[in-house]
């Protein structure tokens, strides 16, 4: 199925390097820069393989001062580049598929905003168009913490939304990339972050549960639900 036209997919995230000095994976810094750069790439390539177009915003091109600043300044270079509609991801969820960015390309066809829960609180998926964006007041949302699907939902309860089915785990930190690639069909992603982890591959559990493509559309969201 061809890409839905003046859409993409956003890849907003740090260089590996800052990702390395942000984030405690395990001990050497060499071994969580190369822990990032691996998650990164996957990322790129889970994008590629949607069949969306990618468009990056890395360390070297954000602007602002805090993380809303320079998120909403991504967005808004995405639309200077064309764009009509933004899907927003991070480097930290490996578990997302292509179809499931692909669902979430065509309910950002019908609704306002596309949202994918994390297990914390956050989201590992945002979505939103030109005209729908106006609608989200960056500065008021607690960035990187527990309460920013909350506070989405709220700012965006006047407006139609499809939250995503799945619920995501994110990578921040060793126990999180164990956790992950225990129960996810990461393929060859699997055996390179153990060994960088320098986990013996003997110890790893490959049964999984496949991720749902589905998406469950919520039409005008008027509150959080409860938790």
């Amino acid at each position: 199925m061809p890409a839905p036209p003046h859409i993409a997919v956003m890849l907003f995230t740090r260089s590996s390097t800052q990702e390395a000095q942000a984030k405690h994976f395990c001990n050497g810094h060499a071994r969580r820069k190369a822990i990032a750069a691996q998650l990164i790439s996957h990322t790129k390539k889970v994008v590629q393989q949607s069949g969306l177009p990618l468009f990056v915003v890395d360390s070297a091109s954000q602007q602002g001062h805090t993380f809303g600043e320079r998120l909403e300044h991504a967005f808004a270079q995405a639309f200077a580049a064309g764009y009509e509609q933004v899907i927003c991801l991070g480097n930290d969820t490996p578990g997302l598929t292509p179809a499931l960015l692909r669902s979430a390309a065509s309910q950002l066809q019908q609704e306002d905003f596309v949202f994918g829960r994390a297990a914390d609180g956050g989201v590992y998926l945002m979505g939103l168009s030109r005209q729908s964006m106006v609608q989200l007041d960056f500065r008021q949302i607690s960035w990187n913490t527990s309460h920013v699907f909350a506070q989405l939902c709220a700012q965006t309860a006047p407006a139609t939304v499809s939250i995503l089915a799945p619920i995501l785990s994110d990578t921040d930190d060793r126990a999180g990339i164990l956790r992950i690639s225990s129960s996810s069909n990461l393929g060859k992603l699997t055996h390179v972050l153990w060994s960088l982890l320098q986990v013996a591959p003997t110890k790893i559990n490959y049964s999984f549960s496949p991720i749902p493509s589905a998406v469950v559309a919520t039409k005008s969201l008027r509150a959080p639900p409860v938790l």
